[in-house]
């Protein structure tokens, strides 16, 4: 019973992401705009200023946290996000 519900609702995403895509023609956010978009940030330009830390950041374009460009958004948007985000690279970096 357990998995039939489990397939119910692997199948409901399913569809769901087709209608997204392909009905309402909702595109994913181009990653390299939201890059050059958070290159012009000035809390940014300091964290990268620092060779270890723009280590971190270059890692984490390629396979961390700022390769979703929700989250990038949620960065440059969301104060929160951006100071936590800080925190990250800085906590890394230690």
């Amino acid at each position: 019973m357990l998995l039939f519900l489990l397939l119910c609702l692997l199948t409901a995403g399913f569809f769901i992401e087709i209608f997204q895509k392909h009905i309402l023609k909702i595109k994913e956010p181009d990653i390299q705009s939201l890059w050059e978009e958070l290159d012009e940030q000035d809390w940014y330009n300091r964290l990268t200023n620092d060779s270890e830390q723009k280590e971190w950041i270059e890692l984490d374009k390629k396979n961390g946290l700022l390769k979703d460009p929700y989250y990038v958004r949620k960065v440059i948007d969301q104060p929160g996000h951006r100071e936590g985000y800080i925190r990250y690279i800085q906590e890394k970096c230690k």
